[in-house]
């Protein structure tokens, strides 16, 4: 499937309307733990199951104060067009593969009803 980059604020409002269960990573282009956990979330976003979006913060702070996101990376996962749970990062360290498997396994379980 691969991700979305989000470019604006009515996109990423158009995305939540517009299905089930998306994952949104808010990044940062300057951040070396960004770059280094891009490839495990293309990763996932190209095994399939729910859409991936991007959104820099660098382009829409807007967006990184709504959902108060301290630390980047950090994934949200909306289900419905309502944050239903989120995996943030943790400062100095960023996320890791394993914890964004575990993060989605978890979101796709509860989605469906377990």
């Amino acid at each position: 499937m691969g991700t979305k980059n989000i470019k604006t604020r009515e996109v990423f409002e158009a995305e939540l309307k517009a299905g089930e269960g998306r994952f949104a990573l808010f990044y940062s282009a300057w951040c070396p733990f960004c770059t280094s956990f891009m490839p495990a979330y293309d990763g996932e976003a190209a095994a399939g199951g729910a859409e991936f979006l991007k959104v820099c913060t660098d382009d829409l702070p807007e967006l990184e104060d709504r959902f108060s996101v301290e630390v980047v990376p950090t994934v949200l996962y909306f289900k419905d067009g309502k944050l239903a749970r989120r995996l943030d990062g943790a400062l100095g360290r960023g996320l890791g593969a394993d914890g964004l498997r575990a993060f989605v396994a978890a979101c796709a379980a509860k989605g469906r009803g377990k």
